[in-house]
């Protein structure tokens, strides 16, 4: 398992995005989403922030992940879920980091430094643990933007 800072590193190595288009968040806007998550952050997802947490490039483009946006996503999530008649639906300690479109929900449990990332499609009954840790989701992602653009910036 690569840490987040190398998958990073990598991608920069291989020239498929330079580093001034990783834009990271400042203590003060990590600060706020420990405040707002109300918990001190995993690692991993404290490595993302710090990397590339306002913007990455072509990365996660029409993605719902960055700061301070971030900060809506566990209101929105909530109004989806209750329109869907799935209120209560996330465990008490979810950090919804990460929506798509509306209809994708992803959020971890501050369970460990690289915690598991569990997904929700609108029209699904349940959430799967869709990948072990934050850094293999952002693995995958880094994957399928590559497939689509070979020049992520």
């Amino acid at each position: 398992m690569k840490s987040v800072r190398d998958i990073f590193h990598g991608l920069v190595l291989r020239g498929v995005i330079s580093e001034h288009n990783l834009v990271g968040c400042s203590e003060v806007d990590i600060a706020s989403v420990e405040q707002h998550f109300g918990c001190e952050i995993p690692l991993a997802y404290r490595d993302f922030l710090t990397i590339a947490g306002r913007s990455a490039g072509k990365i996660f483009s029409g993605v719902d992940i960055f700061y301070p946006r971030l900060l809506d996503l566990e209101f929105e999530a909530e109004e989806l879920l209750d329109e869907l008649n799935l209120s209560g639906f996330l465990p008490a300690d979810a950090k919804v980091f990460c929506m798509h479109q509306g209809y994708e929900i992803n959020y971890f449990l501050p369970v460990s430094d690289d915690p598991p990332v569990f997904q929700f499609f609108e029209g699904e009954s349940s959430s799967i643990k869709a990948w072990n840790g934050f850094s293999d989701f952002l693995m995958a992602s880094m994957e399928s933007h590559l497939a689509q653009w070979p020049d992520l910036n």
